[in-house]
């Protein structure tokens, strides 16, 4: 037994003295490997680095306690994390073709935007980064050329917003698109940022909005979000030359704001969002300048319209969007209820989507939409969409280019008027993504949607992302 002990000993011994001879410390490895060796230093041997070849392999001491390491040993820099951060975006080559004559804006006047085709170029690039490990800052730009639409020729900053997180709460600050809503057709509490109307007349794109935020999330209570805005963005309708377009241009130089403080108006948001037993809701309300103003016609000395003027009114409004998960059915209502331009009124869109998985044994899943929509203002603003029922189907192929397909119409419950959209997307190659819109109207007489008839479109893209 002391034998054995004093052999332990002498083997440490040389290990140690190992530093000054490469051939010794051979000897002292194949003596330490005739016992077992504790879990930590196989541990802290597996984890080490190589030994450079004629040197000894250093002791194995102890990790220093963090207090105790070198104050600038895995310090990470700014333009460290500046040099990490993500580049990403898209470019996109549109073309727009037009089977029809446009129809006469003004009666006894040719029309000025008689063209078959539009071209189009559009640039998205943006960059993400970690500023701290409890900030993270995000730029989005987007600019478009337009061939003929001076209007839609434009640039915008979707997105520059630092959001800093403290346990659970968050703040951010910049310009930052949010959005709120469930449905499919139409998305009526989605108030915050402007839409982005020249790019498209579906109104989901949207322009970046100034703002400070804040949230607050509970497991059990849900998240609560404040926005203080300023700056709201005017919407900008298409030109002349545009198409579709209104059959009046509207003149955005003669805007008027009912705050005093015009553009410069603080707006305020709040909004309660939580999930419970298949259960996704939210309660919003909003104070501040309408994004959708009401238009008044501009006449000339003869008492002819020529044009239109938008006017926007300080609105308060409630929202409520709640949609409830089963199987494949989802249930989906969003409505508000507006005061502020004109009487108070109030609008609802509801429905479901139903969806079969792997239909047949494939990979193919298809979804049917059912959504009603109805909006009771009776003013000046250009609503489309206030008594019409949405119905389409989403098909997904779920194949390596992700290929799907969408097709609905809206159908006015009062007097048959059809409006149909579809669409297609595929991705091919790693970066390439090609998508194909088509658009048609099937007015009655005395229906909004008349203005369009003859402004149906085909419409192709071919996007880069990288």
């Amino acid at each position: 037994m002391r034998a054995l002990l004093v052999f332990c000993l002498l083997s440490a011994t040389l290990s140690v003295v190992s530093r000054a001879s490469a051939q010794e410390e051979e000897q002292s490895q194949r003596a330490r490997e005739l016992q077992e060796p504790a879990p930590e230093a196989v541990e802290l041997e597996l984890t080490s680095p190589e030994t450079p070849e004629g040197q000894a392999e250093p002791v194995v001491e102890e990790e220093p306690s963090p207090s105790e390491k070198p104050e600038k040993e895995g310090r990470e820099t700014f333009g460290d994390r500046f040099r990490r951060g993500d580049l990403f975006g898209w470019f996109d080559a549109q073309a727009r073709f037009f089977p029809q004559e446009a129809a006469s804006g003004l009666e006894g006047q040719p029309p000025r935007n008689d063209y078959w085709f539009n071209g189009a170029l559009a640039w998205e690039p943006g960059f993400f980064m970690n500023v701290t490990d409890y900030m993270n800052f995000e730029l989005i730009l987007f600019g478009r050329v337009d061939q003929h639409d001076r209007n839609r020729t434009h640039g915008d900053i979707r997105e520059a917003f630092f959001e800093l997180f403290f346990n659970r709460w968050t703040l951010g600050f910049g310009i930052h698109k949010v959005f709120w809503g469930v449905t499919e057709s139409r998305h009526l509490v989605d108030i915050i940022n402007q839409t982005d109307l020249v790019e498209d007349f579906d109104t989901d794109i949207k322009l970046g909005q100034a703002m400070v935020t804040t949230a607050y999330t509970h497991d059990k209570a849900g998240t609560y979000s404040l926005y203080v805005m300023s700056w709201a963005r005017p919407l900008v309708f298409p030109g002349p030359l545009g198409r579709p377009t209104l059959p009046l241009p509207v003149d955005n130089d003669l805007r008027t704001y009912e705050s005093r403080l015009k553009q410069g108006q603080i707006d305020v948001a709040f909004r309660w969002s939580h999930s419970m037993a298949g259960f996704d809701w939210g309660l919003s309300y909003f104070f501040g300048t309408a994004r959708d103003p009401q238009l008044f016609p501009v006449l000339d000395g003869a008492g002819l319209p020529i044009a239109l003027q938008p006017v926007y009114e300080l609105i308060h409004q409630g929202g409520l969007d709640l949609q409830y998960t089963v199987e494949g059915w989802l249930l989906k209502a969003e409505s508000i209820v507006r005061g502020g331009q004109g009487p108070t009124f109030g609008a609802v869109t509801g429905g479901f989507e139903y969806t079969f998985y792997q239909v047949s044994g494939s990979i193919v899943d298809i979804g049917l939409i059912l959504e009603y929509n109805y909006d009771s203002r009776d003013n000046n603003t250009f609503i489309v969409f206030n008594n019409d029922f949405f119905a389409g189907m989403r098909l997904s192929l779920g194949d390596v280019g992700s290929t799907a397909f969408l097709l609905g119409a809206f159908v006015d419950a009062k007097d048959g008027s059809v409006f149909i959209a579809a669409e297609a997307s595929r991705r091919f190659g790693e970066n390439w993504k090609i998508l194909l819109e088509g658009r048609g109207y099937l007015p009655q007489k005395d229906n909004v949607i008349r203005y369009f008839q003859n402004d149906a479109q085909i419409q192709v893209d071919i996007e880069f992302h990288y």
